[in-house]
Order: C-alpha cells, then structure tokens, then sequence
C-alpha cells in the first residue's frame, strides 16, 4: 500500500504547490507552472510504478495539475492568455529535448560518473519523445477551445466544475489516445497498448476529478484581491 498512500500525498503537495505559485507570483505563477510542470511529467513517464495492482507510468498527476492551470488561465484571464501558457508548455519540452540530446553527445571525462544516467532519462525513444509532443499541444489546445466554448452556455461561477471537468474529460481521450498510438503502436500486442491507454486514462481522470477543488480555491483568491496586484505587477 505504499505507493497508494505515497502517491495521495503526491497528488496533495502537487496541488498545493500550483496553488502557492499562483498565490505569490499572480498568473505569471500558473504560466512558469505549466512550462516547469511539462519538463516533468516528461522525465516523470519514464518510470514504471503499480498502483492497486495496476501498473502505470508517473506522470499523470502532474499531467492533470498542467490542464488545471490551464483551465485556471482561461478561466480568469481569458483564452489568448491559456493559449500562450500552452505555447510556452510546448516551447520548454522542446528546449528540454533538444539541449539534452546535445548534451549527450560531450564525449565524457574519464572520471565522469554521470553519463550513464543521464542518457537513460534523455535519450528519450524518438517516438515517445515525438508521442509526448505532438499529444500535448493537440491536447492542450483542444482543452482550452472546449473549455471556452463550455463557459459560453455554462458560464456562471458554480458551474466551473463542468467547464473543468467537460474540456478535461474530453481532451484527454484525445491525448491519451494519440501518445500511446505513437509511442506504442507497433511495437507491442494491441491488447498491451489498449490496456496502457485505459490505465494511463484512468488515472488522469482520478486525477482531475479531485483536482477541482484547487481550482475553486485559486478562483478565491483572485476575487479576494490576493493576486491582483501580482498580475499587475508584470
């Protein structure tokens, strides 16, 4: 039960770490969370883990906070401000790829004791590394149009749990499915990449359905005038 009760614990100091970045650096906070958080849950996917008998990749959570915030940004400051965090997401993964993959390439020192793990975390499989791109940015982009098209029928402050839930819940069918087809398709039994897809959905969506409330509570701050200033500060 270890990695069950480790990982409530993970998902809490995740959200509550989202929502200290919006209390003391406004928006710019939530954008800086969402290029960071993209750089791990890329590093983060890479181990395996099982939890209630499952075995799935880390990640998910972190996953689930990057749309949060996001659906925080559109939320409050609007779409144009949502699609830029999602830009800046995508722009920091590629940087992280790119710089990393150069600097696998240093031949090293003799006494050197750390190329080997380096190039097991960022000698990223191509596909997984193309997989986890093109998934984002089609995914994200999809949250933040549905997310802006939900609050144009469900637009009062209650109902911002549906507008969080519906664009989530939907575009990460889509991110999901399109990660784990390029990054696995081929290379295993269908059965293996249906069954990857299932679990990795899972655990998104138990994700996002307890990750709400940090929305709410983020939401609160701003009406109560403890980020305006910050936002007005940049």
């Amino acid at each position: 039960m270890f990695n069950e009760v480790f990982g409530v614990l993970t998902f809490l100091i995740t959200f509550l770490l989202l929502v200290a970045m919006y209390r003391f650096f406004g928006k710019q906070g939530l954008i800086a969370w969402i290029a960071i958080g993209t750089i791990i849950a890329n590093i983060q996917v890479i181990k395996t883990v099982d939890i209630f008998t499952i075995s799935a990749t880390l990640g998910n959570v972190m996953f689930a906070s990057i749309y949060l915030a996001t659906d925080i940004l559109n939320e409050i400051y609007g779409r144009k401000i949502a699609k830029r965090a999602v830009w800046l997401g995508f722009s920091s993964t590629l940087v992280m790829i790119i710089v990393m993959q150069l600097s696998l390439h240093f031949i090293p020192s003799p006494v050197d004791t750390t190329q080997g793990a380096l190039d097991t975390i960022f000698n990223l499989v191509p596909r997984i590394a193309l997989g986890s791109v093109i998934a984002y940015i089609i995914g994200q982009h999809l949250d933040v149009l549905l997310f802006s098209l939900i609050k144009k029928v469900f637009s009062s402050d209650s109902t911002f749990i549906i507008r969080a839930y519906g664009s989530t819940i939907i575009s990460n069918i889509i991110d999901t499915a399109l990660f784990v087809a390029i990054a696995f398709l081929g290379t295993m039994p269908n059965e293996a990449v249906f069954e990857i897809f299932i679990t990795t959905y899972l655990l998104k969506i138990i994700s996002t359905i307890f990750n709400v409330p940090f929305g709410y509570w983020a939401k609160s701050m701003y009406r109560k005038g403890k980020t305006q200033k910050l936002d007005e500060g940049y």
